[in-house]
């Protein structure tokens, strides 16, 4: 009878991982990656190269790969070649600090004693480079390099892509000796079906019982709540956590309730919010958009309609929820149309990623601007895009865009594709800003010409100037890319009688915040007219009336609160502002102010 062969260095440093998937092989099984663990397999299987490396995001499964390997050979449902062997899970910081390279070359003599009847998987492979490189030691890459080259061992390993590019891809002698098995995300639906599969563990477990909602939620909430992790390990977070939360409360049913809570306490977010579904968010779209936005009916039509489209499944599923191309002078609304969008279908302006495009205007800031997207996406899948003054990034960036508009996706270097199809993507321009003056300008002043005009002639006038745009744009961008986006919107220049109704808005904001601090501000229509006539510019929009409202009210009243705040005995919380004084050369010179001025009165508490 053959001697057992002693491994004191295998037993000390790592876990058997076939031997506790034979005791417990349900706590072992994989949904969902079956295509990958064959690929492991045959990998092991072959004569030479025959050590695979697992790549993919921290959170994707990685690890689950290896565990569901280790419960097919347990339970003998591999081939001859892998047959009776043993996975041994090495994790780089149980050899400690000392006699790191002796300790591993141990392991390595113990390897081959046994014939490859253990590989070794170690997880985060790229720490074996730079381990005990003190006092010019070698690392353990060198340690490994020649007895993977001569057979003498077999390791499955796993990493990150930017860890591989990091550590692994500068030592080509090692990335040979691997093949590469990527490791991509699960869709949402294969998440739900791995999360399905597990539910079973988490309430015997827990003791209690997840309903379907709860489980299908946690996949749901995690894709739109939490963008910089990766399914399906964000989901079984959220369906462990709530699990522990209830049990520890005695409740015996988890619902999407319990879901929903368990994202607040981690995001900050109202359960009211998080429970809201699309239906309830989008309804009245238009009326909440025109609230905020004034003016621009016709913009605010134009995106209502193509979002209410794509959230009612009808737009082409493989592009973004909708694309657009803001047209217009500067303060005309386009930013605040996007922000009012973005906190209406997303309930926060923090699902709005802003990129100044000037910043791209040089080919050798592509890369750059691919990861920033690429980064900033999948942190927050459910987002709005806004692309500010396009016009000035270089064409190879337009160029990249395009397989975002037409594919709805954006790969990178090694084929990761990140996914665009839950984004609006806003861009915004000043090119035409002439034409469109002119154009709105012209409309003015034949205002009586255009009651005499029949729809159809009015709808010719607008498709040619339609095309006037178009041609103007094309001078700039590829046809290609402007014939990519699906909307191009004009907004309208801003009247005195819309300078009005923002200058309300804005002061009623003002009142708002004046109210967090205990006071009150009261005023009438003579401030408005005052703030119209001094703040109206229809070539600038409504940027000239911000800082009028900044010059005239917010600061003399920040001055008020200041000094009546310091005061312990004050007994003045309202403040009434009054125009006084006289408007110079009549109704028509606006910008005149005269000797007018804004007067501010304290009013005695009641």
């Amino acid at each position: 009878m053959a001697r057992k062969i002693q491994t004191p260095s295998l037993s000390k440093y790592t876990i058997n991982l076939t031997a506790n998937a034979r005791n417990n092989p349900d706590d072992y099984k994989v949904i969902g990656r079956d295509k990958e663990i064959a690929q492991v397999i045959f990998n092991l299987s072959r004569k030479t190269k025959n050590n695979p490396i697992l790549l993919g995001e921290a959170g994707v499964g990685k690890t689950a790969i290896v565990d569901g390997l280790a419960r097919l050979i347990a339970l003998n449902q591999v081939g001859e070649k892998l047959k009776n062997k043993q996975i041994r899970v090495l994790q780089i910081a149980t050899l400690g600090q000392q006699d790191v390279v002796r300790k591993m070359l141990n392991i390595i003599k113990e390897c081959k004693q046994t014939k490859g009847r253990n590989i070794l998987f170690i997880d985060e492979i790229h720490t074996i480079m730079g381990a005990d490189t003190s006092n010019g030691a070698m690392d353990l890459g060198d340690v490994l390099k020649p007895a993977m080259a001569r057979g003498e061992i077999q390791l499955i390993g796993a990493t990150t892509f930017d860890e591989y590019d990091k550590f692994i891809e500068k030592d080509p002698a090692l990335e040979r000796r691997f093949q590469q098995i990527v490791v991509n995300e699960p869709s949402r639906d294969d998440a739900v079906k791995v999360l399905f599969g597990i539910r079973d563990n988490y309430e015997k477990f827990h003791h209690l019982v997840y309903t379907d909602e709860a489980v299908e939620a946690c996949v749901d909430l995690s894709l739109r709540y939490i963008g910089d992790r990766q399914l399906p390990d964000k989901a079984i977070d959220l369906l462990d956590q709530a699990g522990s939360i209830a049990a520890t409360k005695g409740q015996e049913i988890i619902d999407v309730k319990d879901i929903a809570l368990v994202l607040q306490d981690m995001k900050g977010i109202p359960v009211t919010n998080i429970l809201k579904n699309d239906n309830s968010r989008l309804k009245n779209l238009d009326k909440k958009l025109a609230k905020v936005v004034k003016g621009q009916a016709e913009a605010i039509k134009t995106v209502t309609d193509a979002v209410t489209i794509a959230k009612a499944g009808l737009q082409d599923p493989t592009k973004p929820i909708s694309s657009f191309l803001f047209l217009g002078t500067t303060g005309v609304g386009k930013t605040a149309l996007t922000l009012a969008m973005t906190e209406v279908i997303f309930d926060s302006t923090d699902n709005l990623i802003r990129i100044d495009m000037s910043e791209f205007s040089e080919r050798e800031s592509l890369d750059r601007f691919q990861d920033l997207l690429t980064v900033q996406v999948k942190r927050k899948p459910y987002c709005i895009i806004l692309l500010d003054e396009i016009e000035k990034a270089c064409t190879a960036v337009h160029d990249r865009l395009l397989q975002v508009l037409d594919a709805g996706i954006l790969r990178d270097k090694r084929g990761r594709s990140t996914s665009f199809k839950n984004t609006i993507i806003i861009m915004t321009t000043n090119l035409g800003a002439e034409l469109i003056v002119d154009n709105q300008i012209y409309e003015a002043n034949t205002a009586e010409k255009f009651l005499n005009l029949t729809p159809n002639e009015i709808a010719r006038k607008q498709d040619a100037f339609k095309k006037e745009v178009n041609m103007e744009l094309t001078n700039i961008f590829r046809p290609e890319f402007v014939n990519r986006i699906e909307h191009k919107v004009i907004f309208n220049m801003l009247t005195r009688d819309i300078i009005k109704q923002i200058a309300y808005n804005n002061l009623a904001t003002l009142s708002d915040r004046m109210a967090v601090h205990g006071f009150k501000l009261l005023y009438e229509d003579d401030l408005i007219d005052y703030l119209a006539d001094i703040g109206t510019d229809v070539l600038n929009g409504a940027r000239p009336l911000a800082r009028c409202i900044e010059e005239e009210v917010s600061a003399p009243v920040a001055m008020y609160i200041m000094r009546l705040s310091d005061d312990p005995t004050n007994n003045i919380h309202t403040l009434k502002a009054t125009v006084v004084g006289e408007k110079l050369g009549g109704q028509l010179q606006s910008h005149l102010k005269g000797s007018r001025k804004v007067k501010f009165t304290g009013i005695i508490d009641d």
